[in-house]
Formats: C-alpha cells, sequence, structure tokens
C-alpha cells in the first residue's frame, strides 16, 4: 500500500483561515521542506544552529510576555512596547519603530501602529482587552474599526506593503493585501498558549513563517519575498490537487451509482429506472445529495464542530468511535474494509436520521436542510455494500501524489474550490449500462446536446449548490445553516 503523508499543518496554537497559504505548504515549511529556509536563510551566525536559536528566542518572547502581563490589564502603550521588542529580538525585525501619525491615502487616513523594513511591514496593535476582529476606540479615526480591518485596509492601498501583521498582546496575525477577500484569511498564533504551555514546537513553526527575512529586502518590488513565492507554490500545486479532487468526486459518484444498482438486494430500484419509473436525473440528484452529506460531513467533523455544543463527552466519543465519516475515511485506506457487508451504509443512515431530527445519544443536533427526511427515499431503503461505500469515501478523503497517499483538506476548503468541482459535475451526463446493473457517465459524442448545459436546467436546484458553496464550510453554529440545502 502507498505511504500515507500527512498534508496539514496540525500545532494546537496556530490557527489558519482562509488559503493565504496552503495547509499543504505550511506543513513543508514546519518539517523545513520549502525553497529558502537554510540556516543562511534566516540569518542564522555560522557556527549556530537554527534548532539552538529558535529555542533561545522562545525564552526570550516567553519573558517579554510575563513581563506584559505581570500587571492587570496591560494598556495600549505597553502593548505597543511589548510588540516592537517581540518582533524586533524575537522575529529579526530589527529596524521596527513606531508610526507617529497616521497614514494618508487618497485624503483617507489609515492607523499603523509600527513599520519594519521600511515600511515594507506594516503593524496594527491594539491591547488585550480589544479581540483583533472587533472595533477598537483605540485605533479611532474617522470610523472604528478592528486591528485586522485596519491592517488589511493598509495593505490594500500601500504597494509597498504586501505582507502585514496585526497584535493584540494574545495573539499575532499575518495577513495578505487581498482586495477581493470573501471570507477571512490569516494565519495566527496563540501567543498565550504557546508561552504559558511551553509550546516549543508551535512557536517553532510561527517563527519559520514570520521572521523577518520572509518578507524581502528593503528597497526590492513587494513580490519579492519567500512569503509570496510559497503562496505562489501552494496555489499551483493546489490547482493540481483541485483537478484530482475534480476525479475524486466523479468516481464517488460512480462508486455509488453502481453500488446502488448492482447490489443483488435492489432489484425494486433497477426495475423503477430501467421502466422509466424513476427518471435517471431524479436518481442522479439524489447521488449528488448523498455526495455532498458526506462532504458537509468530512468538513464539519475536521473542524471540531459538527456536535452539539452541549453534547457530553459520552456522546461525542460515541459517535467519534462508532458513527464518525471520520472513522469510515481512516479505514477506507484498508482494502479489507471493502467487503460486501452493508453494516456500514445503515451505521450512515443513522448518522442521516440523526442529523434530520437530532439525537442526543449522538451529541448531534437537529439540522434539517441537507439531511430532512425524505431527501433520498431512493437511497433510504436501498441496500450498499461496504465496498460501494468505502471506495465513494475513499475517493472524496483521500488524493495520491506520488508514492503517498495524502487527505483531502475540507476543513480549509475555499468556496472557490468548491465552486470549480461543482461545475465538473455539470458537465456529466449520466446513463444505465448492462441493463441497469451498471453506472456510469457519457462519454465524446454521447454528450452532445446535453441539455443540462444548453438550458441551465440542472439536476441539482441551485439553492442547494449555493448552500454548498457558501455554508458547507462555515462553522455550524445552528440548524439555520442547512435550512437551504434543500
Amino acid at each position: 500500500m502507498a505511504r500515507i503523508r500527512k498534508s496539514e499543518l496540525a500545532f494546537d496554537a496556530i490557527t489558519l483561515e482562509g488559503s493565504l497559504i496552503s495547509s499543504a505548504k505550511l506543513a513543508e515549511v514546519a518539517e523545513r521542506k520549502a525553497d529558502e529556509q537554510s540556516d543562511a536563510d534566516y540569518h542564522i551566525p555560522k557556527g549556530l544552529t537554527l534548532r539552538d536559536e529558535t529555542a533561545r528566542y522562545f525564552r526570550i518572547g516567553q519573558a517579554l510576555f510575563r513581563e506584559l502581563f505581570a500587571g492587570n490589564h496591560p494598556s495600549q502603550q505597553a502593548t505597543t512596547r511589548f510588540t516592537q521588542e517581540l518582533l524586533r529580538d524575537v522575529f529579526g525585525f530589527t529596524d521596527i519603530a513606531p508610526v507617529t501619525r497616521p497614514k494618508l491615502h487618497v485624503d483617507r487616513t489609515y492607523v499603523v501602529s509600527l513599520e519594519a523594513l521600511s515600511g515594507r511591514v506594516p503593524v496594527v496593535v491594539v491591547p488585550p482587552s480589544d479581540d483583533l476582529d472587533h472595533a477598537s476606540v483605540h485605533l479611532s479615526q474617522d470610523r472604528r474599526r478592528s486591528a485586522a480591518t485596519s491592517l488589511q485596509d493598509w495593505l490594500n492601498v500601500e504597494d509597498n506593503a504586501l505582507w502585514g501583521l496585526c497584535c493584540n498582546g494574545e495573539h499575532l496575525r499575518l495577513l495578505r493585501d487581498n482586495e477581493s477577500l470573501t471570507r477571512p484569511a490569516y494565519i495566527e498564533a496563540n501567543l498565550r498558549q504557546i508561552f504559558e504551555s511551553e509550546d516549543f514546537a508551535g512557536f517553532a513553526v510561527f517563527w519559520l513563517i514570520i521572521h523577518a527575512s520572509r518578507f524581502g529586502r528593503t528597497g526590492g518590488p513587494a513580490t519579492d519575498c519567500a512569503l509570496e513565492r510559497w503562496r505562489e507554490a501552494g496555489s499551483k500545486e493546489g490547482l493540481a490537487a483541485r483537478d484530482r479532487l475534480s476525479i475524486g468526486v466523479k468516481k464517488s459518484l460512480l462508486a455509488l451509482g453502481n453500488g446502488f444498482v448492482s447490489h443483488p438486494a435492489n432489484s425494486d430500484l433497477r426495475d423503477r429506472l430501467t421502466s422509466g419509473q424513476l427518471p435517471l436525473p431524479d436518481f442522479f440528484n439524489e447521488l449528488l445529495r448523498l455526495v455532498y452529506r458526506l462532504i458537509f460531513l468530512l468538513a464539519a467533523e475536521d473542524r471540531g464542530l459538527l456536535n452539539a455544543p452541549d453534547a457530553p463527552d459520552s456522546a461525542r466519543k460515541l459517535y467519534a468511535e462508532g458513527y464518525s465519516l471520520g472513522t469510515l475515511r481512516d479505514r477506507a485506506i484498508r482494502r479489507s474494509g471493502w467487503d460486501q457487508f452493508h453494516d456500514r451504509w445503515q451505521g450512515l443512515l443513522i448518522v442521516f436520521r440523526a442529523l434530520a431530527n437530532g439525537e442526543p445519544r449522538l451529541g448531534l443536533p437537529a439540522l434539517g436542510g441537507l439531511f430532512e427526511p425524505h431527501a433520498t427515499p431512493t437511497f433510504d431503503q436501498a441496500h450498499l455494500s461496504n465496498r460501494a461505500l468505502m471506495e465513494a469515501i475513499f475517493r472524496l478523503a483521500w488524493l495520491r501524489e506520488d508514492s503517498s497517499i495524502v487527505p483531502v483538506n475540507w476543513r480549509d476548503m475555499e468556496t472557490e474550490e468548491l465552486g470549480s468541482v461543482y461545475e465538473g459535475l455539470l458537465e456529466l451526463t449520466p446513463r444505465l449500462t448492462q441493463d441497469g446493473r451498471g453506472f456510469a457517465f457519457a462519454e465524446g459524442l454521447e454528450t452532445k446536446g446535453n441539455e443540462r448545459k444548453k438550458t441551465g436546467s440542472y439536476y441539482t436546484p441551485d439553492s442547494l449548490v449555493q448552500a454548498l458553496l457558501d455554508s458547507a464550510l462555515d462553522p455550524v453554529r445552528s440548524s439555520s445553516m442547512v435550512n437551504a440545502w434543500g
């Protein structure tokens, strides 16, 4: 079997939001396997090692953090001083200095607290009492802004500043110029967790990401920096992975379609399809809904957001160990689980019903919408072998890279990536083969005259598609999240 390689950054104190730099690329950075990561690239003096130096910097940062919080309620001034010293003495921004007056651009003012590399790296600071995403009185000019918004606004208008940082003493966040942001995109370190829990590993990873050497040289183009090259490389790798993912989703549909129509116990289903009593477009629509359910579960579980907030640990454990899609995903890489029994499909149906109506014993809330009762009537009473189900999950959850198998990062999937996958599904024209015992997609000349493409009459309701693109990866805060998935 191919070797399994984890491709996501997994440190409790580091938060990745959006696709600032792909998680796969950041995993390479964490392992020092990306470009421009030699000791010399990080300006480590000869005779010293990067690990020894980061260990020393960790203790310096820890001492600065403890000093900031030695008293109660650190002030704006104290937090700004802490941030300046942290970035100067720990992360290598030797020229960082306070900005004494607001920045001006086309008659509009922008608040920047500190700047380094001759303005190449702006920094916005608020005290710990202010959340980075909430409006702060310490930054008020013509209108109140949050630290993150203030920094993003300046990055979007200042050509010389492409990447920047904001800090409130407890969190340090990296952002990039992006005027077309549809959702937040950043990399953030929880400084309190790092320094109070002795999380050297988390600190070392963040140090590798935001060290001053990553932002390029003063006087050069803003795009000439390691961060930008990592971002571009990750984006190119992501395009290739997206193509493979689209193929995986198609193969998942094929595995499910063939699994249902070929199962010996589903003779009634075959009769209804071949007679036209069950139109093939309706059958395919249910297949799509089933795949969307699987994608939803993969994303929500990976974010730790599927269980109800008040679910007891016993219910969470029962779901995780006995019913979760994550468990099926891990078992799907072992072909021994691809058998002809159908117990795993029955277990998945229990999960679908639980999410339709709520199930306290599994800690699952009532979501309805995508999981509403009777939304997949053809499959609710049908049989599906473990072999077909596990192949479908494998195609959705894993990608092959050379001799490795890597997990699909549904957790951080962007709406644009989901949209690209969905567009590929619109090109598919399902057909029956083997006298109704096989399921396939039309190819070549068979695809001509595809009425869905010519008329816009697609199998999947547009409201379902929009809900998939807009909501699938948002936190499961309430049942309203999936109400539009019907």
